[in-house]
């Protein structure tokens, strides 16, 4: 396997992300990805509701703005999720990603919800010699697109381990039976069929969420009786969305201890990022990782946990295995922040520390944070070996508004400055300063009483 070219960013300097992005995606030669008038998708996790992690609306846009430049039609788009929270139908997830900040006005281009209304809108991508599947199903609007440019936020996962770039093709670029399929939900040996169901243990009226139990099932599958047992499981019609096992807290839906999915799940991500990067074609798909504001979730929580890490830079590449294995690596090498994740007492093989796995043991069932680039290099998606290539930043001029490329903010100012003349006022001071430097300084003298 030949050695792929990852150019990087650090996280220091006067550049920002934005620009960081807008650059690399110029050495690292995304723009070669697609033809001018080509429609490119641009795939983004626009993150869950009330979650504050992802990747902010202005790094998309600057992407959305080096795009057109070259002459592309970009869109930006996600997909539903498999689960039916805030981003589980086309409506819900055109609303959360507008409170987020993605929408047609901040991007300067549209939001696409790929999958459709409800997540049904696919296309099969065959996969030949897979790991697990034999085929996936990617979202429609983006298989229907020319090129795909993927941005993706490097931060960890609950079930995939770590999130970058193959889990953003993988799943993200799954509709809902894709994303099913994906995390062996359907499996016949990993699969929720398989799970155990303990109907009695169910109290009926008395659990607090006994409606919401009986309203979660979208095939009316598993429904809650007014009569012992409570729960009622039709298998016959179960589609495996595991609805029902997120409500394994009262034991009523349980994976076997014996059920290895959750270990298996990481790599089954890279058999669907197979198929849709093959799909596509590998001259026709890009990747930008941002290893910025990592948290130990993925972006699909409700909420955003403390940085586990400082942040590492941005990384692109055309090779998705050589830009996550660099994103990995840089995690591996750096300590973790004092008071995050990782130095939680319960944890084992000291993740905070600089040389140590960071992603591996902080989740409740310890995986491998390699399952997805090993399960990838095995599928011959790309290459573990690489070259990682510092970025040096391009004329100042090149980015920013490209309206104040040519002129500077000034010279548009002079016409209405004319108009409306702003006043010298010097006499708007006093003529004496009130306060010294030395009142400045310090902190002031004042007492903190701490509750709760």
């Amino acid at each position: 396997m030949s050695v792929s070219k990852v150019y990087h960013f650090g996280p220091r300097g006067r550049i920002s992300d934005v620009i960081k992005g807008q650059r690399l995606f110029e050495v690292a030669g995304l723009n070669e990805c697609f033809n001018r008038g080509d429609s490119v998708a641009i795939k983004i996790h626009c993150g869950e509701w009330d979650n504050t992690g992802y990747l902010r609306p202005s790094i998309v846009a600057g992407i959305v703005e080096t795009v057109k430049e070259y002459g592309g039609d970009p869109f930006v788009c996600d997909t539903t999720t498999c689960y039916l929270r805030s981003r589980g139908t086309g409506r819900d997830e055109l609303l959360t990603a507008a409170r987020n900040g993605f929408t047609p006005q901040t991007l300067g281009c549209p939001f696409v919800v790929a999958d459709g209304p409800y997540g049904l809108n696919e296309v099969k991508a065959p996969l030949e010699n897979g790991n697990f599947l034999k085929h996936a199903y990617l979202a429609e609007a983006i298989a229907n697109a020319d090129s795909l440019i993927v941005l993706s936020h490097f931060k960890g996962h609950g079930e995939g381990v770590y999130g970058a770039a193959l889990k953003n093709v993988g799943i993200g670029c799954s509709s809902k039976q894709g994303k099913s399929n994906v995390h062996l939900f359907q499996h016949p040996i990993f699969g929720v069929l398989a799970y155990e169901f303990h109907p009695e243990k169910c109290v009926g009226e008395e659990c607090p969420i006994y409606k919401r139990c009986g309203e979660n099932c979208p095939t009316g599958s598993f429904t809650i009786s007014t009569e012992k047992p409570y729960p009622r499981w039709d298998r016959s019609t179960c589609i495996g969305c595991y609805e029902c096992g997120l409500r394994g807290a009262c034991e009523v839906v349980v994976q076997p201890e014996a059920n290895t999915r959750r270990r298996y799940f990481p790599a089954a991500i890279s058999d669907a990022a197979k198929a849709y990067v093959d799909y596509m074609g590998r001259d026709h798909v890009g990747f930008i990782n941002y290893a910025i504001d990592i948290t130990p979730t993925c972006d699909c929580v409700p909420y955003s946990d403390m940085h586990i890490l400082p942040n590492l830079g941005v990384f692109a590449s055309k090779d998705i295995i050589a830009i996550d294995m660099a994103c990995l690596d840089a995690s591996v090498q750096m300590q973790a922040v004092p008071g995050s994740r990782p130095y939680d007492e319960e944890l084992e093989g000291e993740p905070w520390k600089a040389g140590h796995e960071k992603f591996t043991n902080i989740m409740r069932i310890p995986v491998s944070q390699w399952s997805s680039v090993n399960a990838a290099i095995k599928l011959g998606l790309g290459s573990a070996d690489y070259e990682l290539i510092e970025a040096i930043p391009g004329p100042r001029e090149r980015y920013g508004q490209k309206k104040y490329r040519e002129h500077h903010p000034s010279y548009f100012t002079r016409k209405p400055f004319s108009i409306n003349k702003p006043r010298f006022e010097p006499e708007c001071y006093l003529e004496d300063i009130k306060v010294t430097l030395e009142e400045l300084s310090g902190r002031p003298n004042a007492k903190v009483t701490r509750s709760g």
